[in-house]
């Protein structure tokens, strides 16, 4: 199977960018990463790659398919390929603020040898070993985001859904401004900004935050009523059901989302329906 980026979704990357791709294929994944590293190479800047799935060899073969031929880039040093150990974990343990000093201190090194930028792509497998540290994931995600803007360096993580469990993926949602599935990049909606992920009121900031993606939506009430002939929901129950598991994730429980048929309303209606509940019972705990 072929798979293509269409070349406009990539071209408007650009340094301070932080993007994650959710794959279910081989296919999607390297097209995109051979994409990905093409731009920039293409504009003079140095790309790094970081294998944990895969071999060296296989991702040279990868992007040779893809049609990137990487040995003259690799001969010249303006892409590398870097193991999980050598970044990642070191020594056999992840510290997302060590990492990010990696980044930094790659991007220095990039710019004084004359590239434009660093484009880092980094498979995210590593995670799953269990190794100290790796429970910081999302912290790691979050603070990337204070680290990338007005930085010199963008960077692609890859996110296999095979092998990564839903619950986690929904925090690697919400800590990436732009997300690739399938053939397309997004720029996401349900982007939580950094200092919302990292502080004590997550759960409130979350809920504020879908409220106001919701309320900016076209759908209205009656497009979330369960057809009770056809058995099937709208795309905007489906919104409904994805915010009931944000939540449920951490650990906020709700009973029933309340559908009014009244389609001059908008979604948001519903959903501050939610956002009492859940304020009411934080509010109980606190007492």
């Amino acid at each position: 199977m072929t798979v293509t980026y269409p070349f406009n979704q990539l071209a408007h990357l650009k340094p301070g960018d932080h993007l994650c791709s959710l794959y279910e294929q081989e296919e999607e994944q390297a097209a995109l990463f051979t994409s990905f590293l093409r731009q920039g190479l293409n504009q003079g800047e140095k790309g790094i790659y970081i294998v944990d799935a895969h071999t060296a060899e296989e991702v040279t073969n990868h992007l040779r398919v893809n049609g990137l031929k990487a040995e003259p880039y690799l001969e010249k040093g303006q892409l590398r390929i870097l193991p999980a150990e050598a970044t990642y974990v070191k020594d056999g343990v992840f510290d997302p603020d060590e990492m990010i000093n990696t980044l930094r201190s790659e991007t220095i090194n990039a710019l004084e040898e004359g590239y434009t930028a660093l484009r880092v792509t980094g498979e995210m497998t590593w995670a799953l070993r269990g190794l100290q540290g790796s429970e910081r994931l999302i912290e790691y995600e979050a603070k990337l985001n204070e680290f990338f803007p007005g930085s010199k360096c963008l960077a692609l993580c890859q996110y296999d859904r095979r092998r990564f469990k839903p619950e986690l993926l929904l925090d690697v949602m919400v800590t990436h401004p732009i997300v690739a599935f399938g053939t397309e990049v997004y720029t996401n909606p349900y982007y939580i900004q950094p200092e919302n992920m990292l502080g004590t009121g997550f759960h409130a900031a979350t809920l504020q935050h879908w409220l106001k993606t919701l309320a900016s939506q076209p759908y209205q009430l009656g497009d979330i009523i369960v057809n009770k002939r056809e058995d099937s929901i709208s795309q905007a129950g489906k919104h409904a059901e994805l915010v009931r598991g944000i939540l449920k994730r951490h650990g906020i429980l709700i009973r029933k989302i309340t559908v009014v048929d009244e389609p001059e309303k908008p979604l948001a209606a519903v959903f501050e329906i939610i956002c009492r509940e859940v304020l009411e019972k934080n509010r109980k705990k606190a007492d």
